[in-house]
């Protein structure tokens, strides 16, 4: 997980930071981001992949106070090994997700369901199939997380 927050942050970073004397509404068209070209980023690590082989792709499509990108991802089980490292509001634009906490409680998120993963989050993150997946988190909070 942390290899994949470290592409976010590198996108993230590279990014120009824009001021606007009055603050823009940002629309966040849902169909479109179903639909938008994303950048093809590493792998999970193999000590956090324990399905086969995965590909994954993301782009940051907005960034303030918080960061909102886009993450898609072929199916994959990923193991969530250390604390999750901050609260992640996740909106699943295509495909299932089955969250299972390391006490056995499992929840299942399919595309048109939003839901938040809290700091500190312990378990299994399984994406059963093709998976797309709108996320905000607070930039800074992500930042800190990434050591930057």
């Amino acid at each position: 997980m942390k290899k994949i927050l470290s592409t976010l942050i590198l996108v993230f970073a590279g990014a120009s930071m824009q001021t606007h004397a009055a603050p823009e509404i940002v629309p966040l068209h849902l169909e479109a981001m179903k639909k938008e070209a994303l950048d093809s980023i590493p792998p999970f690590p193999e000590d956090e992949l324990l399905s086969e082989k995965q590909e994954n792709w993301t782009k940051i499509v907005y960034h303030g106070e918080v960061v909102v990108a886009l993450y898609e991802s072929t199916p994959a089980l990923i193991a969530v090994n250390k604390p999750f490292p901050y609260d992640e509001f996740v909106y699943v634009l295509e495909g299932e997700l089955i969250l299972t906490h390391i006490d056995g409680k499992k929840q299942t998120f399919k595309a048109g369901d939003s839901f938040l993963v809290p700091k500190g989050f312990l378990g299994t993150w399984h994406m059963t199939k093709h998976f797309r997946e709108m996320v905000v988190v607070e930039t800074k909070a992500m930042m800190e997380a990434e050591g930057m």
